[in-house]
């Protein structure tokens, strides 16, 4: 899959003829439907995001459709819209992987992930570097993101990952899931991105 989908120089985005537009008000449960038809037609869309709530949107759509309607080796890789690898202009190029939920927190494999925190405030190239070099000390590894800034500076690490990989022929998928977690005493819903490295 791409690392980057930029514009002409019109500046126009280019799109997939099977993409679908993600809004920050999209029905996640809609879009997951949506996902899971196109899926089952053998064509796995392209979702196109602007904007964190767009971007967290498309990643918990993505993550229902895995969960909930029996899809759970669908996988996705990020690729960016805009030359600034720092704004949320991201697409989402989804697939379908035998053996992706091995990565999943449900199994024995998965449990035993080291875990990456992505926070609203994040720094994206740190976390680029800190995912980028497990992958290449073969380590299992997850990003765990909580509220709309949170997971989109986590898909914007990991797209960023992707190019900092490129190099040692290494390239990465993301099994999202959702999870609770314990945060200041109280029990919360996060999003884990777990990562799938592969050879190129």
């Amino acid at each position: 899959m791409p690392l980057s989908l930029l514009g002409d120089e019109s500046g126009q985005l280019e799109a997939p003829a099977n993409s679908l537009k993600v809004g920050g008000n999209t029905d996640v449960r809609e879009l997951a439907n949506s996902v899971v038809r196109a899926c089952a037609a053998g064509d796995p869309p392209a979702l196109l995001t602007i904007g964190n709530q767009s971007v967290n949107q498309a990643v918990k759509g993505i993550a229902v459709a895995c969960a909930e309607l029996s899809t759970n080796d669908l996988i996705f890789q990020p690729a960016f819209r805009h030359a600034n690898r720092t704004k949320p202009l991201i697409a989402f190029y989804l697939s379908r992987s035998r053996g992706a939920s091995a990565f999943s927190v449900r199994s024995p494999e998965g449990a035993d992930a080291v875990e990456l925190t992505a926070t609203k405030d994040q720094k994206i190239v740190p976390l680029a570097g800190a995912i980028s070099n497990k992958v290449r000390e073969n380590r299992r590894v997850y990003v765990l993101g909580i509220g709309a800034d949170a997971v989109t500076n986590a898909i914007l690490g990991i797209g960023n990952a992707r190019l900092f990989l490129e190099n040692d022929r290494l390239d990465i998928k993301i099994l999202p899931e959702f999870v609770k977690i314990m945060k200041m005493g109280h029990e919360m819903n996060a999003l884990r991105l777990n990562i799938i490295p592969e050879r190129i």
